[in-house]
């Protein structure tokens, strides 16, 4: 009963108190996000845990005294997943700016080479020129300007590479799967980006796979 007529209350109270600075279209998504993260069998442990305790002591159940006054460990239960929402919406808020940011440059830098290859085997990527030879990175993080600060990988290197070589086209070739990485060159490149899995490349790079596996 708790849990049905008074949980969102209690949240919503949450988000309102500790993060009162978003906006409220941010506060109902971040209210959103915390039934992700809801446990109810961890939340009714917790409720039933303290009822029982308070049963010790009372004999009559007052229903709103108790949300009032004794559980407050339940509170901290939902006081960390409203925690957990915000860190979520803050990390998906800031990737979100970082894609903008990328398009904008994107769209406003006039290309530098015709097209680029990417090999993605192995949720890594091999870069080729337009000959189909393979373009050296520097993998010297010092020199990386366009990445995040939320991460750093051999994929930001290849992203890098593809920002400062800004081609017309970019055909990637998936060997294996597409993941998040692939999905975020689409974000940020948009119509530059074409996707191929049966071509010589493909087939190339998909036998060398074969052969390394039976190795």
């Amino acid at each position: 009963m708790i849990i049905e007529f008074y949980q969102e209350k209690i949240i919503r109270r949450i988000i309102n108190s500790n993060y009162f600075y978003f906006d409220e279209f941010e506060r109902n998504i971040i209210y959103e996000d915390c039934k992700e993260f809801f446990n109810r069998e961890e939340a009714e442990e917790i409720l039933f845990a303290e009822i029982k305790k308070y049963l010790k002591e009372k004999r009559n159940i007052v229903l709103d005294g108790i949300v009032n006054f004794r559980i407050g460990e339940y509170i901290k239960f939902l006081d960390n997943i409203v925690d957990m929402a915000v860190n979520k919406y803050i990390i998906e808020k800031e990737y979100k700016e970082f894609i903008s940011l990328l398009k904008l440059y994107v769209n406003t830098t006039e290309y530098k080479t015709d097209i680029i290859h990417l090999i993605y085997v192995h949720e890594e990527s091999i870069l080729l020129d337009k000959d189909k030879k393979i373009i050296k990175v520097d993998s010297n993080i010092s020199d990386i300007k366009y990445l995040s600060d939320i991460s750093f990988s051999s994929n930001d290197i290849a992203l890098n590479t593809l920002l400062s070589m800004l081609p017309k086209e970019i055909e990637i070739h998936i060997i294996d799967t597409e993941d998040e990485f692939i999905n975020t060159l689409k974000l940020i490149f948009e119509n530059r980006i074409s996707v191929c899995q049966d071509c010589n490349i493909c087939r190339t790079y998909k036998m060398l796979q074969t052969k390394a596996f039976y190795k």
